[in-house]
């Protein structure tokens, strides 16, 4: 029975399958090659390429900063050197006049002494005419709850320009 039926089908197909159909789709598909037409353009020329080799005309590390040059001095004739203000550096020259701390005074009126705290919190006795600050200040006068100081800061062109400062007594820290 099942093999009536596999039969039945395959005849029932073969039997719709006529023979006209076939030649109306070779001459469709041969009619369609005939008529297309090639529309694709041309491609641009290539360009020409001129390899060169890398010659590196500097040495130098990429991981290494480099060497600030020294630049020759702009100094004018006419403006204000610090040729009077001393080599030697002090300790408390490192440090920004911001970060420093005046906190307190000792000593009889007319000659005290400042005790001013550093960064790493060590306390430094400072009188008359000690450089404090990077901009080389010198301690002009001390008050009981001033600290008035001459920073000599240079202006980028060769000269420099004073400027006076005070610190007042810091009671919060």
């Amino acid at each position: 029975m099942r093999y009536l039926s596999g039969l039945a089908v395959t005849l029932a197909l073969t039997g719709c399958m006529q023979h006209e159909t076939s030649q109306d789709l070779d001459r469709f598909i041969v009619q369609t090659y005939a008529s297309a037409k090639v529309t694709a353009t041309q491609l641009p020329p290539e360009p020409s390429y001129l390899a060169m080799s890398f010659e590196p005309t500097v040495d130098s590390d990429p991981f290494v900063l480099p060497i600030a040059e020294q630049e020759d001095t702009l100094a004018k004739g006419d403006c204000w050197q610090p040729n009077d203000l001393p080599n030697n550096r002090d300790s408390l020259e490192g440090y920004e006049l911001a970060s420093l701390d005046f906190k307190g005074v000792i000593g009889l009126p007319g000659s005290y002494w400042a005790l001013v705290e550093a960064p790493d919190n060590t306390l430094h006795r400072v009188g008359l005419g000690r450089m404090i600050g990077n901009h080389r200040g010198r301690v002009d006068s001390i008050s009981q709850h001033t600290l008035s100081l001459t920073e000599h800061l240079p202006d980028g062109l060769g000269c420099w320009q004073v400027r006076n400062v005070r610190l007042a007594l810091n009671n919060n820290k």
